[in-house]
């Protein structure tokens, strides 16, 4: 159980929001409903004709999602072109301790709801070759691999046979499943004039639209010249093309089936055995064949559509063109979420939007561990601020972005940018909405924006680094004197009426061990007396190398002058035994202590303090005359 109080199903889909998505998500928040549990949709969007940088990266989804935690799972297999994707989802259910359930595609691992392939497309095969009379018929099938389109295939050609019809290796055609392969297929098909096609049947109904466009340049009529039929019944494909001879999946069906197969799983009221439930398609007669025909109420509706998807596009591009010079300028997580928030009245369809990024609060965008921090909310459509609330990732979100009184359906988002993971986004949308393509854009584009706030860290982190060598003394870890000045100048007016102290320190016999003992031996000793500084230093305190045996030691309470001064002197005599060197390391010790004026300057008090410091130095010499 993911979340508290309900029990949760995962859903694994690749290339969301087209048709085929759109019906599985619609029919999982009403099935989510009806039987009461989460639905959490584990997006991606591999891409079997880009294979990008992006798209390698969108197979993270599968090592991310936590599916010990899920109750059961519903795939879609087929979805992941990809070879790679298909066998990270494999490997990714070896670790599920929860029932299974594929659509869409027949899976011999495990149980599965989907069209009977054998059986949808026969009808139209059948009606092409027993109701037009045809002998003469092409196939274009999808790119290699593409299981759905080689069943299509075998069946054609099971049909063919049956009928005493021939098919030769000319009479088929790879394509990539897309509108875009229209003009191969007319090459393969049509450019020997002694072997024309009566008709071409089409894997998917794209791929016929892409052939039937090709065929109106080259002046060839559908269907008086040459009958074109599709495959899936994708509504309101094209206008300018006649409507398709297709078959329609039940994909809200496979969807209905599977979550009832899932719950009675869950409650222990299903047999163990491997269900696999075939679901008939619906053989729709389309123009494309001559044997269907749009009325004007459906030009009516399609116009009206069309009017309102590009306004509803032209309303998302100008939102995904000002969201992204916005992002764009983002130099902090601060900025980006008030971005966010600015821009979520162009979505009124989104309710919920959680923003978790890998690693605690003060290490952000670390893709190590299991930690994530809640770092943007809003929910039900209002600003929750950036609440920093670390959490196991695992847990998707923290119980503050957990608790419903209903059953919600979640959309997980992975944000990467070349090859860095920076964390996901989990969106929750209004009932009866799903997500449309400006949901992947706004992802890219907070990705893109986090990829400049990581890169502006890193080159911070790299400034403070040169910035830290600028001023501090390699040799000993003490500031330098740039470093002292650094540090004391900007609060020095501070001070002003206040009693401090400046304690200079100066090696004796530098020059002496140098000459005796060499010049690693005088690093030594550099080093020793500032190992002392550094372990007596009180807080609050700076100290600093200004010359080559010369300390300063700043302290902004005067009265810890005199212990640190003795504490000093009895570390580097405790130092001194423990390094048992043949020469012992001594310092000469003064302090300026005094209550600042506001003509004090930091190079006059380092002075006052360099007097007291000469003071006990000639004092010790004469010591050693008499």
């Amino acid at each position: 159980m993911l979340f508290p109080n309900r029990k949760t199903i995962g859903v694994f889909i690749n290339k969301s929001f087209a048709v085929f998505d759109n019906t599985v998500f619609r029919t999982l928040e009403r099935e989510g409903k009806r039987l009461n549990y989460d639905i959490v949709v584990f997006a991606s969007a591999g891409y079997y004709l880009t294979e990008s940088d992006y798209d390698i990266q969108e197979k993270n989804i599968f090592h991310f999602a936590a599916i010990e935690k899920l109750d059961g799972l519903i795939i879609v297999p087929e979805s992941y072109e990809q070879g790679e994707f298909r066998k990270l989802l494999n490997d990714m259910l070896h670790r599920a301790h929860c029932p299974v359930v594929a659509i869409r595609h027949e899976d011999a691992a495990n149980d599965c709801v989907f069209t009977d392939e054998h059986e949808a497309i026969r009808p139209l095969i059948r009606h092409l070759i027993e109701d037009h009379g045809l002998k003469r018929i092409c196939f274009q099938k999808g790119f290699p691999g593409h299981g759905e389109s080689e069943v299509r295939l075998g069946v054609f050609r099971d049909e063919m046979a049956a009928h005493g019809l021939s098919v030769s290796d000319r009479d088929i055609c790879p394509g990539n499943m897309w509108t875009n392969c229209g003009e191969e297929a007319y090459r393969a098909f049509f450019s020997d004039p002694g072997h024309i096609p009566e008709a071409v049947i089409c894997a998917n109904d794209y791929m016929a639209v892409g052939l039937m466009r090709e065929l109106k340049k080259h002046g060839l009529r559908v269907p008086e010249d040459v009958i074109v039929t599709g495959f899936d019944n994708i509504p309101m494909l094209g206008m300018d093309v006649p409507s398709l001879t297709t078959v329609q999946p039940d994909y809200s069906g496979m969807v209905v089936e599977a979550m009832n197969h899932l719950d009675r799983q869950i409650r222990g009221h299903c047999a163990q055995e491997q269900t696999k439930m075939a679901l008939h398609g619906k053989f729709i007669l389309g123009e494309s064949c001559g044997c269907g025909k749009r009325h004007v109420d459906y030009f009516r509706r399609v116009s009206a559509h069309t009017t309102h998807l590009l306004e509803l596009e032209n309303d998302q591009d100008a939102m995904m063109n000002n969201m992204s010079i916005d992002l764009g300028a983002c130099d902090d997580l601060k900025a980006l979420h008030d971005v966010m928030i600015s821009k979520r009245l162009y979505s009124p369809i989104l309710r919920d939007h959680y923003l978790c990024l890998f690693g605690e609060p003060d290490s952000l965008m670390q893709e190590e561990g299991n930690r994530a921090c809640l770092v943007h909310a809003i929910r039900d459509s209002q600003d929750c601020g950036m609440p920093m609330i670390s959490f196991d990732r695992s847990d998707l979100l923290p119980p503050m972005a957990q608790s419903r009184t209903e059953p919600q359906m979640l959309y997980v988002k992975l944000l990467h940018q070349n090859r860095h993971n920076f964390g996901y986004s989990v969106f929750r949308y209004a009932e009866g909405e799903v997500p449309s393509r400006s949901y992947v854009q706004t992802n890219a584009l907070m990705s893109i924006a986090l990829t400049n706030i990581y890169r502006r860290r890193e080159l911070m982190q790299l400034y403070e680094e040169r910035r830290l060598s600028s001023i501090t003394d390699m040799m000993t870890g003490l500031l330098n004197r740039r470093g002292l000045m650094e540090r004391i100048e900007p609060v020095w007016r501070d001070f002003a009426g206040k009693r401090v102290a400046f304690v200079c320190i100066d090696m004796d016999h530098l020059k002496q061990i140098n000459d005796t003992f060499g010049h690693t031996a005088g690093d030594f000793a550099i080093r020793l007396v500032g190992r002392a500084i550094r372990e007596t230093m009180p807080t609050g305190a700076t100290g600093a190398r200004i010359g080559g045996d010369e300390y300063v030691v700043f302290m902004p309470e005067g009265e810890k002058a005199g212990p640190f001064v003795a504490a000093f002197e009895e570390a580097l005599q405790r130092l001194n035994d423990e390094e048992d060197r043949s020469f012992s390391v001594t310092a000469s010790v003064g302090m300026a202590v005094k209550r600042l004026n506001g003509m004090d300057t930091i190079e006059k008090c380092i002075q006052e303090g360099d007097k007291q410091m000469y003071r006990v130095k000639e004092a010790r010499h004469m010591n050693r005359i008499n």
